[in-house]
Protein backbone atom coordinates (compact mmCIF):
# COMPACT_ATOMS: atom_id res chain seq x y z
CA UNK A 1 0.00 0.00 0.00
CA UNK A 2 2.78 2.49 0.80
CA UNK A 3 4.60 1.70 -2.53
CA UNK A 4 1.37 2.58 -4.67
CA UNK A 5 0.82 5.44 -2.42
CA UNK A 6 4.45 6.90 -2.22
CA UNK A 7 4.20 6.33 -6.48
CA UNK A 8 0.87 8.10 -6.95
CA UNK A 9 2.75 11.27 -4.48
CA UNK A 10 5.77 11.26 -6.73
CA UNK A 11 3.44 11.45 -9.96
CA UNK A 12 1.61 13.92 -8.31
CA UNK A 13 4.95 15.97 -7.89
CA UNK A 14 6.18 14.96 -11.69
CA UNK A 15 3.19 16.51 -13.12
CA UNK A 16 4.21 20.04 -13.43
CA UNK A 17 7.52 18.91 -15.32
CA UNK A 18 5.28 17.70 -18.31
CA UNK A 19 3.67 21.37 -18.16
CA UNK A 20 7.25 23.14 -18.02
CA UNK A 21 7.54 20.80 -21.10
CA UNK A 22 4.89 22.25 -22.51
CA UNK A 23 5.80 25.68 -22.21
CA UNK A 24 8.85 25.46 -23.61
CA UNK A 25 7.93 24.00 -26.90
CA UNK A 26 5.47 26.86 -26.86
CA UNK A 27 8.49 29.13 -26.22
CA UNK A 28 10.41 27.32 -29.02
CA UNK A 29 7.72 27.69 -31.75
CA UNK A 30 7.12 31.33 -30.60
CA UNK A 31 10.69 32.45 -31.15
CA UNK A 32 10.80 30.41 -34.37
CA UNK A 33 8.07 32.46 -35.55
CA UNK A 34 9.52 35.61 -34.65
CA UNK A 35 12.72 34.97 -36.93
CA UNK A 36 10.93 35.26 -39.64
CA UNK A 37 11.54 37.70 -41.93
CA UNK A 38 9.98 38.91 -44.80
CA UNK A 39 8.37 35.77 -45.07
CA UNK A 40 11.26 33.68 -45.54
CA UNK A 41 11.25 31.18 -44.68
CA UNK A 42 7.17 31.07 -44.71
CA UNK A 43 5.65 31.21 -41.02
CA UNK A 44 3.40 27.93 -42.46
CA UNK A 45 6.73 26.30 -42.89
CA UNK A 46 8.69 27.48 -39.54
CA UNK A 47 5.53 26.71 -37.40
CA UNK A 48 5.51 22.90 -38.87
CA UNK A 49 9.10 22.63 -38.37
CA UNK A 50 9.30 24.02 -34.86
CA UNK A 51 5.92 21.80 -33.63
CA UNK A 52 7.43 18.74 -35.02
CA UNK A 53 10.31 19.22 -31.93
CA UNK A 54 7.65 19.76 -29.62
CA UNK A 55 7.57 15.69 -28.51
CA UNK A 56 11.44 15.82 -28.37
CA UNK A 57 11.23 18.72 -25.63
CA UNK A 58 8.89 17.77 -23.33
CA UNK A 59 10.66 14.74 -23.15
CA UNK A 60 14.45 16.21 -22.46
CA UNK A 61 12.31 18.64 -19.77
CA UNK A 62 10.73 15.62 -18.02
CA UNK A 63 13.52 13.46 -18.22
CA UNK A 64 15.27 16.07 -16.27
CA UNK A 65 12.29 15.64 -13.75
CA UNK A 66 13.14 12.12 -13.78
CA UNK A 67 16.31 12.20 -12.67
CA UNK A 68 15.95 14.29 -9.06
CA UNK A 69 15.69 11.51 -6.68
CA UNK A 70 16.38 13.83 -3.02
CA UNK A 71 13.02 14.86 -2.25
CA UNK A 72 11.18 11.42 -3.45
CA UNK A 73 14.05 9.74 -1.06
CA UNK A 74 13.89 12.13 1.73
CA UNK A 75 9.58 11.42 1.51
CA UNK A 76 10.07 7.55 1.50
CA UNK A 77 12.25 7.93 4.18
CA UNK A 78 9.92 9.79 6.70
CA UNK A 79 7.32 7.40 6.00
CA UNK A 80 8.87 4.60 7.28
CA UNK A 81 9.77 2.32 4.03
CA UNK A 82 12.55 0.04 3.40
CA UNK A 83 15.01 1.03 0.34
CA UNK A 84 13.75 -1.73 -1.43
CA UNK A 85 10.36 -0.72 -1.40
CA UNK A 86 11.25 2.89 -2.17
CA UNK A 87 12.59 1.53 -5.57
CA UNK A 88 9.68 -0.84 -6.02
CA UNK A 89 7.74 2.76 -5.54
CA UNK A 90 10.39 4.68 -8.18
CA UNK A 91 9.32 2.01 -10.51
CA UNK A 92 5.45 2.27 -10.07
CA UNK A 93 6.33 6.36 -10.49
CA UNK A 94 8.15 6.03 -14.15
CA UNK A 95 5.86 3.35 -15.53
CA UNK A 96 3.32 5.55 -14.86
CA UNK A 97 4.93 9.15 -15.35
CA UNK A 98 6.11 7.48 -19.32
CA UNK A 99 2.58 6.56 -19.62
CA UNK A 100 1.75 10.22 -18.97
CA UNK A 101 4.28 11.89 -21.30
CA UNK A 102 3.88 9.21 -23.84
CA UNK A 103 0.36 10.21 -23.93
CA UNK A 104 1.21 13.54 -24.52
CA UNK A 105 3.33 12.87 -27.03
CA UNK A 106 1.44 10.89 -29.22
CA UNK A 107 -1.49 13.34 -28.71
CA UNK A 108 0.99 16.09 -30.58
CA UNK A 109 2.91 13.43 -33.09
CA UNK A 110 -0.86 13.02 -34.41
CA UNK A 111 -1.62 16.59 -34.99
CA UNK A 112 2.06 17.43 -36.46
CA UNK A 113 1.00 14.48 -39.12
CA UNK A 114 -2.07 16.08 -39.61
CA UNK A 115 -0.08 19.14 -40.73
CA UNK A 116 2.62 17.40 -41.99
CA UNK A 117 3.94 14.22 -43.56
CA UNK A 118 3.45 11.31 -41.61
CA UNK A 119 7.04 10.22 -42.42
CA UNK A 120 8.27 13.36 -39.95
CA UNK A 121 7.34 11.28 -36.97
CA UNK A 122 10.04 8.52 -36.28
CA UNK A 123 8.04 5.70 -35.87
CA UNK A 124 6.91 5.98 -39.41
CA UNK A 125 9.80 6.43 -41.04
CA UNK A 126 11.12 3.12 -39.59
CA UNK A 127 7.85 1.18 -39.25
CA UNK A 128 5.13 3.00 -41.37
CA UNK A 129 4.43 -0.17 -43.39
CA UNK A 130 4.10 -2.13 -40.59
CA UNK A 131 0.35 -2.88 -40.21
CA UNK A 132 -2.18 -2.01 -42.54
CA UNK A 133 -4.93 -1.91 -39.82
CA UNK A 134 -5.10 2.19 -38.93
CA UNK A 135 -6.32 0.82 -35.34
CA UNK A 136 -3.14 -2.00 -34.69
CA UNK A 137 -0.59 0.42 -36.83
CA UNK A 138 -1.61 2.93 -33.82
CA UNK A 139 -1.40 0.66 -30.88
CA UNK A 140 1.80 -0.39 -32.08
CA UNK A 141 3.58 3.37 -32.74
CA UNK A 142 2.11 3.53 -28.89
CA UNK A 143 3.41 0.59 -27.32
CA UNK A 144 6.80 0.91 -29.38
CA UNK A 145 6.84 4.66 -28.16
CA UNK A 146 5.96 3.69 -24.66
CA UNK A 147 9.12 0.74 -24.20
CA UNK A 148 11.54 3.27 -25.53
CA UNK A 149 10.37 6.02 -23.21
CA UNK A 150 10.50 3.88 -20.24
CA UNK A 151 14.22 2.75 -20.60
CA UNK A 152 15.17 6.25 -21.52
CA UNK A 153 13.48 7.48 -17.88
CA UNK A 154 14.61 4.50 -16.50
CA UNK A 155 17.75 4.87 -17.59
CA UNK A 156 17.86 8.72 -16.24
CA UNK A 157 16.85 7.93 -12.79
CA UNK A 158 19.30 5.49 -12.43
CA UNK A 159 21.82 8.16 -13.15
CA UNK A 160 20.04 10.71 -11.10
CA UNK A 161 19.85 7.48 -7.84
CA UNK A 162 23.42 7.25 -8.92
CA UNK A 163 24.92 10.43 -8.95
CA UNK A 164 22.89 11.40 -5.52
CA UNK A 165 24.83 9.08 -3.53
CA UNK A 166 28.20 11.78 -4.06
CA UNK A 167 29.20 14.55 -2.55
CA UNK A 168 29.40 18.17 -3.93
CA UNK A 169 33.19 17.11 -4.51
CA UNK A 170 32.06 13.81 -5.89
CA UNK A 171 30.07 15.26 -8.29
CA UNK A 172 32.07 17.81 -9.28
CA UNK A 173 35.10 15.32 -9.92
CA UNK A 174 32.48 12.95 -11.91
CA UNK A 175 31.13 15.74 -14.18
CA UNK A 176 34.48 17.18 -15.09
CA UNK A 177 35.25 13.59 -15.98
CA UNK A 178 32.40 13.36 -17.96
CA UNK A 179 33.38 16.59 -20.00
CA UNK A 180 36.70 15.27 -20.41
CA UNK A 181 35.66 12.01 -21.70
CA UNK A 182 33.05 13.35 -23.86
CA UNK A 183 35.97 15.71 -25.52
CA UNK A 184 38.10 12.95 -25.55
CA UNK A 185 35.62 10.88 -27.82
CA UNK A 186 34.65 13.71 -30.00
CA UNK A 187 38.37 14.48 -30.77
CA UNK A 188 38.98 10.68 -31.18
CA UNK A 189 36.40 10.36 -33.51
CA UNK A 190 37.67 13.10 -35.78
CA UNK A 191 40.50 11.50 -36.10
CA UNK A 192 41.44 8.91 -39.18
CA UNK A 193 42.70 5.77 -37.61
CA UNK A 194 40.04 5.88 -34.98
CA UNK A 195 37.70 6.24 -37.47
CA UNK A 196 39.28 2.92 -39.47
CA UNK A 197 39.54 1.24 -35.83
CA UNK A 198 35.87 1.58 -35.36
CA UNK A 199 35.00 0.21 -38.43
CA UNK A 200 37.20 -2.17 -38.45
CA UNK A 201 35.70 -3.03 -35.51
CA UNK A 202 32.17 -2.55 -36.36
CA UNK A 203 32.83 -5.14 -38.97
CA UNK A 204 34.15 -8.03 -37.01
CA UNK A 205 31.14 -7.65 -34.67
CA UNK A 206 28.72 -7.80 -37.75
CA UNK A 207 27.09 -4.58 -36.91
CA UNK A 208 25.15 -4.36 -39.78
CA UNK A 209 23.39 -7.90 -39.05
CA UNK A 210 22.25 -6.56 -35.11
CA UNK A 211 21.13 -3.32 -36.27
CA UNK A 212 19.10 -5.12 -38.64
CA UNK A 213 17.74 -7.55 -36.08
CA UNK A 214 17.16 -5.09 -33.93
CA UNK A 215 15.32 -2.68 -36.21
CA UNK A 216 14.14 -5.10 -38.67
CA UNK A 217 15.81 -2.38 -41.78
CA UNK A 218 16.05 -5.44 -44.26
CA UNK A 219 12.66 -6.77 -43.79
CA UNK A 220 10.29 -7.22 -46.39
CA UNK A 221 7.53 -5.67 -43.86
CA UNK A 222 9.80 -4.24 -40.78
CA UNK A 223 7.73 -4.51 -37.20
CA UNK A 224 9.25 -3.32 -34.27
CA UNK A 225 8.76 -6.96 -32.49
CA UNK A 226 12.81 -6.65 -31.98
CA UNK A 227 12.95 -3.19 -31.07
CA UNK A 228 10.32 -3.57 -27.92
CA UNK A 229 12.01 -7.08 -26.68
CA UNK A 230 15.49 -5.04 -26.83
CA UNK A 231 14.41 -2.11 -24.85
CA UNK A 232 12.73 -4.53 -22.62
CA UNK A 233 16.02 -6.13 -22.01
CA UNK A 234 17.79 -2.59 -21.30
CA UNK A 235 15.03 -1.56 -19.43
CA UNK A 236 15.37 -4.15 -16.70
CA UNK A 237 19.21 -4.07 -16.71
CA UNK A 238 18.87 -0.14 -15.81
CA UNK A 239 16.32 -0.90 -13.47
CA UNK A 240 18.79 -3.52 -11.46
CA UNK A 241 21.56 -1.30 -11.34
CA UNK A 242 18.98 1.44 -10.11
CA UNK A 243 18.24 -1.07 -7.04
CA UNK A 244 21.83 -1.83 -6.60
CA UNK A 245 22.34 2.13 -6.56
CA UNK A 246 19.40 2.79 -4.36
CA UNK A 247 20.36 0.48 -1.53
CA UNK A 248 24.23 2.00 -1.22
CA UNK A 249 24.49 4.61 1.52
CA UNK A 250 24.63 8.24 0.25
CA UNK A 251 28.14 9.90 0.47
CA UNK A 252 28.66 12.41 4.08
CA UNK A 253 28.47 15.36 2.91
Amino acid sequence: MKTKALAKQYCHDFIPYIWYGIIVSVVYILFGLLSVVDGQPPIEYQFKENFFVSPYIITIVTMIGISFNYRRFKLAMQSGVSRKTFWKAKMFFIAKATLIVNVVNVIISFINMKIGPSETYLYYQAYGKAFSNVFVQSISMFITDYVVLLFIFVAMNTFGTMTSLMNKIGKSIFYSIGVVCYMFVTNLLTQYSSQRLISRFYAHINGDAIFNFIFSIDAKVPRPYALIGFMIILTIIAALFNLLFTKLEQVKR
